[in-house]
């Protein structure tokens, strides 16, 4: 081999575009060898013919392979072995894909909750507001969110959360749940809610938990903190009995957004009390 075609460990660094460290982690590994070492100086030598094998490095690292499944196939100079890791390493990539695919939905859903939230009327203004259907999971935790404190709501949160069903959605999605007060209680003016939700994606596919809240013209009233959602909620009730309006659906308290909690113990956060009504007195009714 004649000196003009080795490459100093900078020289092939340089033309490949990879640091030196780069090429001496390769060569401990057994990845790629200097073809010649100076046993006295110490010098790395690479002939030029190796950048094909680092291409194939490269290349393979570009795939979503680890250093270690390379090495394992290059050991076993199998391509089967290559396919293997190729058909695993793509169904990760399809998972992960998803995993981005309802975060960046959770994401756009927090971002409309604070437009909603910067357009929301002043305290304790009521307005009938036409809303589009939405899915939601619903999870029954037998337990009324109304006849405990905020620990209680605590520990229902973390019910919530480590349900089976919901283990694959980015934390981000918690942000926005809720409790439902069915329309039976609602309309005797109980308030006994069991269940809480997630809203989900159309595509978000589950055997059973989903429901459609239905599209429609709502009641609604922004609540300011978990603390006036009772006293709130019956000031919805009030407000729809008086001017004639009747329920014909379910009432949901939906988590519009929670705020930063900057100290150890307080959860703030502003609710969105919505039902859905007609009014009784309406032509054609």
């Amino acid at each position: 081999m004649e000196d003009h075609e080795l490459l100093t460990i900078g020289k092939m660094s340089k033309i490949n575009g990879i640091s030196e460290q780069t090429l001496r982690l390769y060569d401990k590994m057994g990845l790629l060898s200097p073809c010649s070492v100076n046993h006295e100086t110490g010098y790395r030598y690479y002939n030029i013919k190796q950048c094909a094998q680092l291409d194939m490095i490269q290349y393979m690292k570009a795939l979503g392979m680890n250093l270690t499944q390379i090495k394992e196939c290059f050991d076993t100079k199998d391509v089967r072995k290559l396919r293997e890791v190729l058909t695993l390493q793509k169904e990760n990539l399809e998972h992960q894909i998803e995993e981005l695919h309802y975060a960046k939905r959770a994401v756009e859903r927090a971002i409309e909750s604070y437009r909603r939230y910067d357009a929301a009327p002043e305290d304790d203004t009521f307005i009938l507001e036409y809303m589009h259907s939405r899915r939601i999971f619903c999870f029954d935790t037998k337990i009324n969110c109304y006849s405990y404190d905020m620990e209680r709501y605590d520990h229902i949160l973390r019910s919530l959360k480590k349900n089976y069903v919901l283990h694959n959605l980015p934390i981000s999605y918690f942000c926005n749940v809720g409790s439902i007060l069915r329309k039976e209680q609602f309309v005797q003016k109980k308030l006994y809610a069991t269940e809480v939700f997630l809203f989900i994606e159309d595509d978000f596919e589950v055997d059973s938990g989903v429901e459609v809240i239905p599209e429609g013209m709502y009641m609604c009233l922004y609540c300011d903190g978990f603390a006036k959602e009772e006293e709130d909620l019956m000031k919805l009730m009030e407000y729809i009995h008086t001017y004639n309006y009747e329920v014909t659906g379910d009432c949901i308290s939906e988590v519009l957004i929670e705020f930063p909690t900057f100290t150890n113990y307080d959860r703030n956060a502003i609710f969105k009390l919505q039902v859905p009504v007609i009014q009784k007195n309406k032509i054609g009714y």
